[in-house]
């Protein structure tokens, strides 16, 4: 090896996205010493703004949610400039563009609101009860609620199949990234609460400012850049230059591909894990050399 790191840690955390942001946070905020290793220039996983000629541009779709617990913890938001979308949405539906709007925030009419114009009015009514019971109903009740798929909650609501074919489906893909509405009924419960709840915005800065924001609260000398780990040891990490660092618990915060190849096992247990997405985070626990890998996939965490 190159050399070794000098200082001992209680836990090193792989991966400086929002996950290993907040982890390395709570980690001191208990009193640990942690180091928090990115492979890239910059935080944000996924999370990244790029500016080309003076535009910035997110990488992927993005937008942040003000109804999120954790967002109220977490951030300063008057720091980050909100920039709220329009609430509602523009689809394309039978050769012409529909616009659906939020009438509980702009009670203005909507002519494609009416009945027949996008949906019939027992869809339309049913539509309304559910997202009154969503909107209204505390979020545990939710969280305790019986689970299916989120198409079968919609089915027992009392949506049609047109109604979701031409609605749901297409929006919900882009939410859940899996186009078959899998996800568990409970997480829908949630997400669609939180979007009935909050506003959808972008930070003036871009999606970037949100990640940037978390690590301008570590102390100095937590983070560091550009170190992408090679391999986990029993006593801690190596890192792509061959420095050792040592550490009593590792916490692999980085996306499935990425924990796959520091913790092999990782594939054949994500194999036996149910493919639908479920209210409980996704956490394994390597016995014997104090290695955890936490992530959003399969599994996600919802918002409550």
């Amino acid at each position: 090896m190159a050399s070794t790191g000098t200082a001992h840690s209680d836990v090193i955390v792989i991966g400086a996205g929002l996950a290993g942001l907040a982890c390395t946070a709570d980690l001191l905020r208990a009193g640990l010493t942690v180091r928090l290793l990115e492979a890239s220039d910059a935080v944000g996983g996924r999370m990244r703004t790029d500016t080309v000629d003076g535009f910035r541009l997110d990488r992927g779709f993005q937008v942040f949610n003000t109804s999120y617990p954790q967002v109220k913890r977490r951030f300063e938001l008057s720091t980050l400039m909100l920039r709220p979308f329009t609430p509602g949405m523009l689809l394309e539906h039978g050769g012409r563009r529909v616009r659906l709007g939020d009438p509980t925030r702009r009670p203005g009419p909507s002519a494609d609101l009416l009945p027949g114009r996008f949906a019939s009015a027992r869809d339309l009514g049913a539509l309304a009860l559910l997202s009154t019971w969503d909107l209204l109903a505390p979020a545990a009740l939710l969280r305790r609620g019986p689970e299916t798929t989120t198409r079968e909650a919609l089915s027992a609501a009392g949506i049609s199949d047109g109604l979701v074919e031409s609605f749901f489906r297409p929006f919900l893909s882009g939410v859940f990234l899996e186009d078959s509405l899998e996800t568990s009924s409970r997480f829908f419960h949630l997400v669609w609460r939180s979007m009935l709840r909050g506003s959808l915005c972008l930070p003036a800065g871009g999606i970037g400012a949100v990640p940037e924001q978390l690590a301008a609260a570590l102390p100095n000398g937590t983070l560091r850049l550009e170190a992408p780990v090679l391999r986990l040891e029993d006593t801690g990490v190596v890192l792509g230059d061959g420095t050792e660092l040592s550490a009593d618990a590792l916490v692999v915060a980085t996306g499935a591909r990425d924990a796959r190849a520091l913790l092999p096992g990782l594939g054949s247990r994500a194999a036996e894990a149910p493919r639908r997405t479920t209210t409980r985070p996704r956490t394994h626990h390597w016995p014997n050399r104090h290695s955890w890998w936490t992530g959003a996939a399969p599994c996600s965490t919802p918002p409550s």
